[in-house]
């Protein structure tokens, strides 16, 4: 059967719809399907996967005002389908409706068994007609007598996170979080300072006919926008000129701060972007050893670090949770805990995020980060550092994290030196740091660093920098 955009994000969505499955993992899973794809298709993929996450408690809201049958017992092959032709008909101005309803029925009778679901195609077909002629007969919860119910609805948002959000943030603050969160993000690279300096970089971008802006707060980040085609064939991208990390993120190795000949601990190394900008911050330098529990990450993560030329990472297969120091070579300078967690900070660009934490994930991922930051800190040398990070910005996640770590490790204190964020920043002779002096909107008064991603183009962010008492001091 012949491969098309559509189906090909039925396939996606249904794959990340399941609790154990991320959309990244989805996509991987449908790579094939998307290489065949023209160029034009592919971007019609991209845009309804990550519209329909992005907005799907209106477009819900509007399959529940026509359906006569509850959204719970649809099946979900055909509220996928529902979904993929209401973002077409409310959101993309170039498809007109009669193409998205005719392609949603098209897809039901080629992807719905109509031995099992009879009738699919025309249950689809009648809520669509339905909808596109008598939209404007529905109207959102009025926001005076139930607020949480018209924000949900009129951003898609779970109620949970909403109700949180109000009662943190307040009305103004959590409907900016909400809009932002539905924006497409900036596309942001960081400079492998190793090979390039952030100016000769963006000279090579803009005789691309790419429209670039660096960073405001990372010395080595630039925004880049019309990117038109996939990043890896942008020019520089098989030189190993550049990686593509949110500026939040970028921050978070600066705020470690790594010097040339240490050796240097990523507890929780993923995929190795911090793992590869602390080598960078280093000169290539000294070592750092990126851990994590994931041998295929580690794999990715040594094809990433060869492609930027980078020469001193190894790699470990660890469990931190297990970790003694006798499963290492011995101390660490500095150790970065990138920590698992919620990643609702990171919601546009995971959008199918908002679908699937639950205030009870916050709870038990908490717990754990406090166990993690406990057992990473036993591998701090006296007078070393320590960073936890977590790309969310709940409480429980956040500060509460660091104060309930302080109370019980008296051999660390908060490190509330300004020039931790401001002013260390590694240059290596090529750039000069660009750095925001409005340090307040990036540092809290007890000196952590949070970002929010209504603002900046920064992801959700927050860290800690935790100093290891030196007994001879």
């Amino acid at each position: 059967m012949k491969t098309d955009s559509r189906r090909t994000a039925l396939k996606i969505l249904l794959g990340c719809n399941k609790k154990t499955c991320t959309l990244d993992k989805s996509i991987d899973d449908a790579q094939k399907e998307l290489e065949s794809l023209s160029r034009q298709d592919r971007s019609l993929c991209n845009a309804i996967i990550f519209g329909v996450l992005r907005h799907r408690g209106y477009i819900d809201f509007i399959i529940k005002s026509f359906s006569k049958k509850p959204i719970e017992k649809l099946d979900l092959p055909v509220l996928f389908i529902l979904r993929i032709a209401l973002f077409q008909i409310f959101f993309l101005d170039r498809i007109p409706a009669f193409a998205a309803i005719n392609t949603s029925i098209e897809l039901a009778k080629n992807s719905i068994n109509a031995s099992t679901n009879k009738g699919a195609a025309g249950f689809i077909n009648a809520i669509l007609r339905n909808a596109e002629q008598n939209h404007q007969t529905i109207a959102l919860p009025d926001p005076k007598k139930n607020l949480s119910a018209h924000i949900c609805i009129q951003h898609s948002m779970p109620g949970w996170l909403i109700k949180r959000w109000l009662k943190t943030y307040g009305d103004e603050k959590s409907q900016l979080l909400c809009q932002s969160i539905n924006m497409i993000p900036p596309i942001t690279l960081r400079v492998n300072t190793l090979k390039i300096t952030r100016k000769a970089l963006g000279t090579l971008l803009e005789s691309q006919n790419f429209g670039i802006e660096p960073t405001n707060e990372s010395p080595v980040g630039i925004h880049i926008s019309h990117l038109g085609k996939p990043v890896t064939e942008i020019e520089g991208f098989d030189q190993g000129l550049f990686q593509i990390q949110d500026e939040a993120a970028q921050m978070v190795t600066q705020i470690l701060d790594p010097k040339p000949d240490e050796t240097i601990l990523d507890a929780c190394a993923g995929l190795g972007g911090k793992a590869c900008h602390i080598a960078q911050q280093m000169e290539n330098k000294g070592m750092v050893l990126a851990a994590d529990l994931e041998s295929h990450k580690l794999e990715s993560l040594t094809t990433e670090a060869q492609r930027l030329g980078i020469t001193n990472i190894k790699t470990q297969q660890i469990n931190l949770l297990k970790a003694t120091i006798k499963n290492f070579s011995g101390y660490f300078d500095r150790v970065l805990l990138d920590a698992p967690c919620t990643g609702l900070g990171v919601m546009r660009r995971n959008p199918d995020t908002k679908w699937k934490r639950t205030l009870k994930d916050i709870l038990r991922l908490s717990a754990q980060q406090k166990k993690m930051l406990n057992a990473a800190a036993n591998l701090v040398k006296p007078g070393g550092i320590l960073v936890y990070a977590v790309c969310s910005c709940e409480p429980e996640e956040n500060e509460q994290v660091i104060k309930a770590f302080l109370q019980k490790r008296t051999d660390y204190h908060l490190d509330t030196s300004p020039t931790n964020i401001t002013t260390n920043m590694t240059t290596n002779g090529n750039h000069a740091p660009n750095i925001s002096t409005d340090r307040s909107k990036l540092q809290t008064g007890d000196h952590f660093f949070k970002t929010y991603p209504d603002a900046l183009h920064m992801d959700g962010f927050f860290a800690a920098r935790l100093k290891r008492l030196d007994k001879n001091h």
